[in-house]
């Protein structure tokens, strides 16, 4: 019988990144991978992969990582377990949680979405709130707190609201001062479009 050949050993977790730190300053890269990567007033194309990136005054198109901050700067797409953004702009982000402050996000999928002080496009979790701040579109599967804020379109079993506003709202639960434009039967209609929409959005991101 031909002798069976050994299985490849597999790689230490350690070994996945090629470099242990990245530092860019005051210019642009191509891709990179490693465990620590830090981008200041510079730019780089794609963090393959890496344990935590820092972005200060500085951009790059995509980012997968563990932990992701970004201040004063911007990332066309994020993949990451703990997103931060402040004083930034992200145009997709994926992550377990997300905590964005005085920022700009087009479209935000999370388990856990903190929105202080910016505004997104679209905001979708598990649990949202949002602080000083607004969003055209908000769908969470379990709840939404509203804090001084607003958006168009909301879609939750839960919604609480202090001193904020809604165009439509679609709950099982309301609490706080609501005003919704449309009735019962037109929130309903429009709810089953924006999930549409929504469910479109995310097959775009996944994509």
């Amino acid at each position: 019988m031909p002798e069976r050949k050994k299985a490849a050993p597999r790689k230490k977790a350690t070994e996945q990144f090629r470099r242990a730190r990245v530092q860019v300053e005051n210019e642009s890269v191509n891709d990179v991978s490693a465990r620590e990567v830090r981008i200041q007033q510079g730019g780089m194309r794609d963090v393959k992969k890496a344990e935590s990136v820092e972005i200060s005054m500085g951009g790059a198109n995509a980012v997968d990582a563990k932990n992701v901050a970004v201040t004063m700067g911007g990332v066309v797409q994020s993949n990451a377990e703990n997103l931060t953004v402040q004083l930034g702009a992200v145009l997709r982000s994926d992550a377990e949680s997300a905590e964005i402050t005085q920022s700009l996000v087009g479209v935000s999928q999370a388990e856990t979405v903190e929105l202080t002080q910016g505004f997104a496009g679209a905001v979708m979790g598990t649990n949202i709130h949002m602080q000083a701040a607004g969003s055209q579109y908000m769908l969470a599967r379990e709840s939404i707190h509203i804090e001084t804020g607003g958006a168009g379109v909301m879609v939750a079993p839960r919604v609480e609201i202090e001193n904020g506003f809604v165009g439509f709202v679609i709950a099982r639960e309301v609490h706080g001062n609501v005003r919704a434009l449309l009735d019962q039967r037109g929130a309903l209609v429009f709810g089953i479009a924006a999930g549409i929409v929504m469910g479109l959005l995310a097959r775009a991101r996944r994509r």
